[in-house]
């Protein structure tokens, strides 16, 4: 007989809710802190998708942990950190505008034009 947890996973989905586009190219966080210099991490983009993106960053960040994300001149988006696999990092897109959901949609889709 299954209990509730089981019955809960067997209905689990692993679809995801975008679909996620392979690139390579830079991206950078900025980091702001009350009373500290603003610090930029350079990394490589490696994934993205209108939801958020994967890449390999110089730095290791904290999962949980909020930053700017620079996807491409002028993109600029919130980000959390969801997952860490050592310096590869999983961000989630946070507080997104309508026009920067548009300018992410435009450079995923601008990798099959």
């Amino acid at each position: 007989m299954l209990n509730d947890i089981d019955k809960t996973a067997g209905q689990y989905s692993t679809r995801r809710r975008f679909t996620r586009f392979p690139v390579d190219r830079p991206v950078s966080a900025i980091l702001y802190w009350d009373s500290s210099p603003t610090v930029t991490i350079p990394g490589r983009c490696q994934s993205l998708s209108e939801g958020g993106l994967g890449a390999i960053m110089s730095q290791q960040l904290r999962i949980g942990e909020v930053v700017n994300l620079e996807v491409a001149n002028g993109i600029r988006l919130y980000a959390a950190v969801r997952n860490l696999h050592g310096f590869t990092h999983g961000f989630e897109f946070v507080l997104v505008k309508d026009n920067q959901r548009a300018a992410i949609l435009r450079l995923c889709r601008a990798r099959f034009t």
